[in-house]
């Protein structure tokens, strides 16, 4: 994996968790935690990713930063939140995760 991919991989993490630290992000890129911090580091001025030590420590990105929102059509937007009114159990879940990434920032369902 080059440099760019790695790092682009590093910004799907953070999206997703929300928050990892350099040991869990080497170990699952096959890298040492210096290559990591070197990453974080070059991603930092374009990206709200920043660390912090202690207990609670590790790599964060900001809650503020929600790339994909917004980008559902009115209409994708409309038919998502139509199956998700039928929609039960785990399959319910996974729509408003969806609904929530993918929709506008305030979305009531």
């Amino acid at each position: 994996m080059n440099t760019t991919n790695r790092r682009t991989e590093i910004m799907n993490i953070l999206i997703l968790r929300r928050h990892t630290t350099a040991r869990e992000l080497a170990e699952e890129l096959g890298v040492t935690t210096r290559t990591i911090q070197r990453d974080i580091q070059a991603l930092s001025p374009g990206f709200p990713v920043y660390t912090k030590q202690g207990g609670d420590g590790g790599i964060y990105i900001g809650d503020e930063y929600k790339p994909y929102v917004n980008t559902l059509s009115s209409d994708e937007l409309d038919t998502l939140c139509e199956i998700y009114r039928q929609a039960e159990g785990v399959h319910k879940k996974i729509l408003l995760q969806i609904l929530n990434k993918y929709g506008p920032d305030k979305l009531e369902v």
